[in-house]
């Protein structure tokens, strides 16, 4: 009997190695496959060391189960995000959309589908759902007619911001770049309309500028993942680069609530005249980040009469923007209902145009009514 309680003994320690061995090896794969599950094989992998080889200890291995797949859940990406990029009238028939804005998302690991300004409210907000995030880009059209209402490009904007925003609010994750007249839609959008924008109030056409930070680093989201040498660079060089003549001044952040309220002021830049304005927002509830300056500009436009700034340090900024953007674009998981969908609405199907006097190249959409 004694030899028999022996053997016995033995195979339930043999069992109890076994599991733990093979513990040991889902967590490694966990971690392999998951970043997020280290500090939790950290503290399984103490507790295999120090624990005694016991039944016990096989039942915490077991118990942690939930958890190691609550986190390997919460880190799951979507590895084929679609953008929708918001097009501009290119005349009075055409929309355009600058190629350095496709380009500027496809070399961060995304595909596009452009958002045709000229669509229905229906089709556009029925789009919207679909994508895994959005750009408004820069460009040259007007944002408020006589009245001081919003033109139809700006109120199309502002559908896209609403839906998105109420959206987030369901609980979907869903990110917004807006760049130069793209962050002056929202911010007129966010607040009253009529003096929002100050047009023609600042001499910022085609300059490259360095950023004053305005709000603390750490609790800045974006800032948070930018490496310190970048941080460096956009505070103490000329790398971001700006073309426009309209903007907002800093104060406007304090008069209207739902400005300073909503939206952190990360950065001011200043023009060739010494006069400030905002070149960086951050929303401090919802993932939409807004550019005065132009980030694509940096890595796809190389005409010699425009001054972005092409050094290295320059470059790597914009394309951290880019991964940035596209990363956050990774946690939604919007589709469409099949690859064959997404296909038919790429932007690839569109025709490029390259004028020889701007030497710019732009996708083209006829205006399909």
């Amino acid at each position: 009997m004694e030899v028999f309680g022996r053997k016995k003994r033995k195979i339930q320690q043999m069992s109890v190695m076994y599991l733990v061995v093979i513990g040991i090896l889902i967590v490694t794969q966990c971690q392999a496959r998951y970043p997020g599950v280290s500090s939790l094989s950290s503290e399984i992998i103490k507790e295999i060391d120090t624990a005694s080889k016991s039944e016990s200890m096989v039942k915490r291995l077991l118990s942690m189960k939930s958890e190691v797949e609550k986190i390997r859940t919460s880190n799951q990406i979507n590895e084929r995000p679609v953008i929708g990029i918001f097009s501009q009238p290119y005349n009075e028939t055409n929309d355009y959309i600058m190629a350095s804005y496709v380009k500027f998302v496809e070399s961060a690991g995304a595909r596009v589908v452009p958002i045709i300004w000229r669509d229905s409210d229906e089709k556009v907000l029925n789009l919207v759902p679909k994508l895994n995030g959005a750009l408004f880009p820069g460009g040259a059209t007007a944002l408020k007619n006589e009245d001081g209402s919003l033109t139809e490009h700006a109120r199309k904007i502002e559908i896209v911001l609403n839906k998105i925003k109420e959206l987030n609010d369901q609980g979907i994750y869903y990110p917004i770049l807006s760049i130069c007249m793209g962050f002056q839609e929202i911010s007129q959008s966010e607040a009253p309309y009529r003096d929002t924008v100050e047009l023609y109030k600042f001499d910022a056409n085609d300059v490259a500028n360095n950023i004053t930070l305005r709000y603390s680093i750490v609790d800045s989201k974006l800032f948070n993942q930018m490496p310190q040498h970048l941080i460096n660079a956009l505070q103490n060089e000329n790398i971001t680069y700006n073309h426009h003549h309209d903007g907002i001044y800093p104060s406007i952040w304090d008069k209207y609530p739902a400005l300073g309220g909503g939206y952190h002021l990360l950065g001011t830049s200043y023009d060739e005249k010494g006069v400030e304005y905002v070149a960086f927002i951050e929303n401090k509830k919802y993932p939409i980040w807004g550019l005065q300056f132009h980030p694509e500009k940096n890595i796809f436009t190389w005409k010699t009469d425009m001054k972005v700034p092409h050094s290295q340090v320059s470059i790597e900024f914009s394309q951290f923007l880019a991964n940035f953007f596209v990363k956050e674009s990774k946690k939604n998981f919007n589709r469409f209902d099949s690859e064959e969908e997404i296909f038919d609405n790429m932007i690839e199907h569109f025709p490029v145009d390259l004028p020889q006097l701007k030497r710019q190249d732009v996708y083209l959409f006829a205006d399909s009514g």
